[in-house]
């Protein structure tokens, strides 16, 4: 039984990581099907067109969050049986017939909670260009039950669900100061 508890703890939190990974990518593609960027976020504009703030849209944002946790729970709970093999030679502990001969079925069942968080990052990408970006976190606690050893899995997934450019003015100068000593910058406003 000790030769195969580390085989049995491994190909468990593979399954798990698997199941839940799968999970959370099905989950935000079904509810991000019919979204956009603009059902989550509204840009402000004043007079001249610039950009005045970008207004997260969090009624949709709240409901995606919710519809995506709780589908990924819903698909955990129904995976309450899955099954994988170990070669029976693997059960003698001896490392010349590990992994030989007949098949043996284990099984598994698991239980979780899921947790999940929407983000929204801002990143530089030009001189006048900002790419804003929309993902979500999600958080599975596993607990995996076999006959031999039950193993608790977290898993964590970030899922990106939707990103767009926003151009800016473009100005009338610009100056790459990084990497620069303060001595060189002066130098240069000279």
């Amino acid at each position: 039984m000790k030769a195969i508890t580390p085989i049995i703890e491994r190909q468990c939190r593979v399954k798990a990581r698997s199941l839940a990974t799968q999970f959370a990518n099905e989950s935000c593609l079904k509810n991000m099907e019919n979204l956009t960027y603009e059902d989550l976020c509204t840009i402000e504009r004043d007079k001249e067109d610039r950009i005045r703030l970008i207004k997260m849209n969090s009624v949709n944002i709240n409901n995606l969050n919710s519809k995506i946790a709780l589908d990924v729970q819903e698909k955990l709970n129904d995976t309450m049986s899955s099954k994988f093999y170990i070669k029976l030679g693997s059960f003698t502990g001896i490392k010349l017939i590990s992994g030989r001969g007949p098949d043996v079925e284990v099984k598994m069942s698991t239980i979780g909670e899921v947790t999940t968080e929407i983000k929204s990052e801002f990143e530089e990408t030009g001189i006048n260009q900002t790419l804003h970006k929309i993902y979500i976190n999600i958080n599975c606690n596993v607990s995996l039950l076999t006959p031999f050893k039950d193993v608790d899995e977290h898993i964590t997934a970030q899922v990106l669900l939707s990103e767009t450019i926003i151009s800016g003015d473009i100005p009338e100068s610009y100056y790459d100061l990084e990497g620069m000593s303060p001595e060189d910058t002066m130098n240069m406003m000279e």
